[in-house]
C-alpha cells in the first residue's frame, strides 16, 4: 500500500542565519537544527511503517464476482451491475472466471481461492447444479456471505446465503409466444441445448413445452437435442438435424452456445431466415438485424449483478434480505435491439464512474 508522508508543521524549520549571526555559529545553529528534524523525521518514518501495514490489513477485500465466463454480451452486464453498485456502497469487485466455458473445476479452484484469500463475499453463477453444492457448502462453513445467481443449487437459503436468480418460467413463455406468433399458431419445431446438468435450464425447457402444449396445440416438438460443450459443437449437432431431412419450421435454442451454433449450421445451409431461429442468453446479436436471427430471450444480467451486490452488503451489515430476488428476462428483436429499455440490458460499461 502506497503512504504519502507529509511533514508535520511543527517539525518545519525557518532558519535564516548569517543575518548579524557569526558563520561559525550559523554553521553549527544549522547542524542542531538539522539534527533536530533528522530524529523527529525518523521518529515519525518509524511510527508510519509500524502503522502501514496496520492500515493495509484494515482496508476491506473486495467481493468476488465468478460468473460463467467473460467477455460475453451474457456476462458483461453482470460485471457493469455489479461494479456500479459495488461502488455506491465503498465496496469493489473482483471479476474472474474460466478461460473457456464448462471448466467446472476451474470455477471451483477460483471460488476456493477467494475463500482462503477472505474476501468479503462471493457472487457465483454455477457452471453445473450438482458439481457446486459441495464447494458452497464448504465454503458456507467460513460464514462467508455468498449469492448464487443462474441457477438454484438445492441448498437452502440461510443468514450468509440467498439467490437472485433469472424467471426461467417466464422466459420458456416468451419463447413459446414469439414462435406461436411467427408460425401463426402452427408448424414444427425443433429444441437445442437441452441441459439437466442446470436446474433452470429445465425449468425454461418444461416451461416452454408446457406453453406450447397449452396456447399452441398445432405446433409439433419433431426433435430434442442435449446441449454440447462449445458453439462448434452445436453447429454439428443442428447440423445433423438439417441433413436428417426432417421438416422444420423453426428452432428454439435454449443457451448461448446453442443459439450460436445454430445460427451458423443455417448459414452453412444458405437456411438463415427461411428457418426461424429463437435463440436464449444474448450472445450472438447482430444477426437480429438482419433477420438471420428471430429474437433472444435476454436475461438482465446487469439488474442481477446491482442486486446481487446489494444483497452482500445487506448480509456484511446485518440487515434482512430477501432469501429469492427474480429477475424478469426480455424479449430482444429486430424492433426494439436500440431501444434505452435494452441498452441497460446489454450494457457493458463497467467501469464508468470510476
Amino acid at each position: 500500500m502506497g503512504h504519502v508522508y507529509q511533514r508535520p508543521a511543527s517539525l518545519v524549520y525557518h532558519v535564516s542565519f548569517g543575518q548579524g549571526v557569526p558563520p561559525i555559529f550559523a554553521k553549527r545553529m544549522n547542524k542542531t537544527a538539522g539534527n533536530r528534524l533528522s530524529k523527529a523525521l525518523g521518529i515519525t518514518f518509524a511510527a508510519t511503517a509500524l502503522m502501514a501495514p496496520a492500515a493495509c490489513r484494515r482496508a476491506p477485500m473486495p467481493i468476488a464476482v465468478i460468473p460463467r465466463a467473460c467477455g460475453t454480451a451474457l456476462w458483461e452486464p453482470e460485471h457493469s451491475g455489479a461494479a456500479g453498485a459495488a461502488r455506491s456502497h465503498g465496496l469493489t469487485v473482483y471479476w474472474n472466471a474460466p478461460t473457456r466455458p464448462h471448466d467446472v473445476q476451474k470455477q471451483i479452484a477460483l471460488l476456493e481461492k477467494v475463500v482462503a484469500l477472505r474476501y468479503r463475499g462471493v457472487v457465483l453463477a454455477p457452471d453445473e447444479t450438482l458439481a457446486l453444492r459441495t464447494p458452497i457448502k464448504r465454503a458456507l462453513a467460513t460464514h462467508i456471505p455468498i449469492v448464487v445467481v443462474g441457477t438454484e443449487l438445492g441448498i437452502d437459503p440461510d443468514s450468509n446465503l440467498s439467490y437472485v436468480l433469472n424467471d426461467e418460467v417466464a422466459g420458456g413463455r416468451l419463447a413459446a409466444r414469439r414462435l406461436g406468433l411467427i408460425l401463426d399458431g402452427q408448424g414444427a419445431v425443433a429444441i437445442l441445448g437441452l441441459d439437466p446438468k442446470l436446474r433452470s435450464m429445465s425449468l425454461r425447457d418444461r416451461s416452454f413445452e408446457d406453453t406450447l402444449a397449452s396456447e399452441f396445440p398445432r405446433i409439433r416438438i419433431v426433435g430434442r437435442r442435449p446441449g454440447q460443450a462449445s458453439a462448434a459443437q452445436e453447429q454439428e449437432t443442428t447440423e445433423e438435424l438439417l441433413q436428417s431431412g426432417a421438416a422444420l419450421d423453426a428452432l428454439v435454442a435454449l443457451s448461448a452456445d446453442s443459439t450460436r451454433g445454430a445460427y451458423y449450421a443455417l448459414k452453412e445451409f444458405n437456411r438463415a431466415g427461411m428457418i426461424h431461429l429463437i435463440g436464449f442468453d444474448q450472445d450472438l446479436l447482430p444477426p437480429i438485424r438482419n433477420g438471420g436471427l428471430d429474437s433472444v430471450v435476454a436475461q438482465d444480467t446487469y439488474q442481477i449483478g446491482r442486486l446481487a451486490i446489494n444483497q452482500i452488503d445487506g448480509k456484511l451489515h446485518g440487515a434482512q434480505v430477501s432469501d429469492r430476488l427474480i429477475v424478469q428476462p426480455k424479449l430482444l428483436t429486430r424492433e426494439n435491439i436500440d431501444s434505452p429499455e435494452m441498452r441497460e440490458v446489454l450494457t457493458a460499461h463497467w467501469w464508468e464512474g470510476q
